[in-house]
């Protein structure tokens, strides 16, 4: 019978000492290796390594991808995008906001290429005298396929809980973003959410994309200075289409009645920015720009109009509902 020395493995009929280097094999233990040679012979920790090492590139490309989108939506932020059609003065009592917190300067005229619907923005008065004020609201465009690619923006009231399935379905996507006093994301199955249960559809507006930029007011109007509005002004702004994707910005500019002190109510401006990219099934929702109040005196007039409903919803006074905007993306046929 044939065995191997332990120690140099040498090949000999069995006895109790190596006949090359004398060992006596029936005691002889071999030394362990030294731990760091354990650990490396080891294949699970090449293999560890390898995946923490791709699992740490993956998330820094995240992080970066978030930091970048986070940069260009505070460069939005940074500048008003909204554009006026007059250039009349804002009462003394008003103060103009932006969401970053910074005055804007006044916006510039309106050019011939920009849309017909611009409504200017300034204070709204104290009290709402109901023969001169009247309402703005431009027509709701028919239900119909487009002829050419079309953005379709809708303004909604979506229950909290589906609210929270919206929040989620975005995060996973990568493009969600929550500021101070709203948020907006990138929404997977945009049909299925307009249907899904808690979403009331308050008002939809289809707008061609023949044009790089749309802007459309909701609100009322001063019929006797059409320069005091109360309400949200949507501003769209077509940055490329390719391959059936959208990208773009859009912007709320909200006016509005606000308390800045105790029983201290004064008119005051506020920008919520957002760009995104979609398209298929791809759409886009942002919320938290609607008060739970309009802080008028009276305020039957603006509630006529069929987006600020929701201002008498139970559920919304509540905090059981949210105020969402939609954005789905139509290509031409």
């Amino acid at each position: 019978m044939l065995i191997n020395c332990p120690k140099c493995g040498f090949q000999q009929p069995k006895d109790k000492y190596c006949a090359q280097c004398g060992v006596d094999m029936e005691t002889f233990r071999p030394a362990k290796p030294p731990f760091f040679q354990r650990v490396l012979g080891n294949p699970i920790v090449p293999l560890s390594i390898l995946i923490v090492m791709v699992s740490g590139i993956g998330f820094f490309m995240y992080k970066s991808g978030q930091e970048n989108l986070q940069n260009r939506v505070t460069y939005l932020k940074s500048s008003v995008q909204i554009e006026s059609s007059a250039s009349s003065p804002a009462s003394t009592d008003e103060q103009v906001l932006s969401a970053s917190g910074d005055v804007p300067s006044p916006p510039p005229p309106p050019t011939s290429t920009q849309s017909t619907e611009v409504a200017s923005m300034a204070a709204a008065s104290e009290s709402v005298d109901p023969t001169a004020k009247s309402l703005v609201a431009g027509p709701t465009p028919a239900a119909e396929k487009p002829k050419t690619a079309q953005i379709v923006v809708y303004y909604a009231e979506v229950g909290r809980g589906m609210l929270g399935d919206f929040v989620n379905s975005s995060r996973g996507t990568g493009q969600y973003l929550s500021f101070n006093d709203y948020s907006a994301g990138i929404l997977p199955g945009i049909n299925k959410a307009l249907t899904a249960p808690t979403v009331k559809i308050l008002r939809k507006e289809q707008r061609s994309l023949s044009q790089k930029s749309n802007q459309w007011f909701l609100g009322w109007t001063d019929k006797r200075d059409p320069s005091r509005q109360i309400g949200l002004n949507t501003y769209f702004e077509v940055n490329d289409m390719e391959a059936g994707n959208l990208r773009g910005n859009i912007e709320i500019l909200r006016t509005w009645r606000e308390e800045t002190a105790p029983g201290v109510f004064e008119v005051q401006k506020r920008t919520f920015p957002a760009i995104f990219e979609i398209g298929g099934e791809t759409g886009f929702f942002m919320w938290g720009v609607m008060p739970r109040r309009s802080n008028l005196p009276n305020e039957d007039e603006l509630v006529e109009v069929d987006v600020y409903k929701i201002l008498r919803s139970p559920q919304f006074r509540s905090h059981e509902s949210e105020f969402v905007i939609f954005v789905e993306f139509e290509r031409s046929q």
